[in-house]
């Protein structure tokens, strides 16, 4: 089969799939039942990882090793998670410089997050923000390679390979196009821009743009597809959970924070500079 069929079915498999699953959320509250909207979203995140799966193994008769599960060039996972991490606190810290954000000191966030899950909270601020950041910065990226695993298998393990027959840059564009694409019922739902849902979908692709180039290039000159799970999990820990979630509050959603106009420009720098040094190409 060739590499367009192998994408094309990918995405007949993949799209009404995620799409069935998202229609469910919808029908069952989205965001306004923030649990099960949560459990239907993981859950999603599998159905790349399912659909290059079979294919894979019932269709081209593939190893699934071929999708990248080996270790490659260690130091790219090192470098992965410090990349992500380093763009989440630029991104952050512009946020807060200009104004578009604010510090919470007193931990409130964090204590009605625990209070909705009728956990007392009567523990200083700095030991509340401090223990939460641990769990983002560590425990929470672990727990999320999990989730990013699902994504990043399809994505970069199928996807991009059965695009470089175009070059890598346009391979990475369009991988980045279409994942971008893939969350629309989400961001119709609220997901990530609150109101703002025809922006979002046109930022969230921007973003997955952004993304692919960076991930993609973790993925190409590692030789590996876990520097990608590992920034993948970071992104979705660190710069998309307890930044904007217990740290920052007050963000709007479309100028800071990981998700607005600040995150997607330190993004789009760090991809921009990926491709003028040739990186990527």
């Amino acid at each position: 089969m060739s590499p367009r069929k192998k994408v094309i079915l990918f995405v007949a498999i993949v799209f009404p799939l995620t799409w069935l699953i998202d229609l469910v959320n919808w029908l069952l509250g989205g965001t306004d039942n923030l649990i099960m909207f949560t459990v239907l979203m993981v859950l999603a995140m599998f159905v790349p990882a399912i659909g290059a799966a079979v294919i894979m193994q019932f269709v081209t008769k593939e190893k699934l090793r071929d999708a990248g599960i080996r270790w490659g060039k260690k130091s790219y996972i090192f470098k992965a998670y410090l990349l992500m991490l380093a763009i989440a606190l630029v991104t952050y810290g512009l946020t807060l410089a200009v104004g578009w954000g604010r510090v919470d000191s007193d931990a409130a966030t964090v204590k009605e997050f625990l209070d909705t899950l009728g956990v007392a909270a009567d523990i200083s601020a700095p030991v509340l923000l401090g223990v939460v950041g641990f769990t983002a910065l560590f425990t929470g990226v672990i727990v999320n390679m999990t989730y990013a695993f699902g994504e990043e298998f399809g994505w970069r393990g199928f996807l991009l390979p059965n695009l470089l027959h175009l070059g890598k840059l346009k391979a990475c564009l369009i991988s980045g196009v279409i994942w971008g694409v893939w969350h629309t019922p989400l961001i119709l739902m609220g997901h990530l821009y609150e109101d703002h849902s025809v922006l979002g979908i046109l930022m969230i692709t921007v973003m997955c743009v952004f993304l692919g180039i960076i991930f993609g290039w973790l993925t190409i000159a590692s030789g590996s597809l876990l520097p990608a799970i590992v920034a993948h999990a970071a992104l979705n820990a660190q710069m998309l959970a307890y930044f904007p979630s217990f740290l920052v509050t007050d963000v709007n959603p479309v100028l800071g924070g990981g998700s607005g106009i600040i995150g997607l420009g330190v993004m789009g720098i760090v991809a921009l500079w990926l491709v003028l040094t040739r990186r990527i190409r």
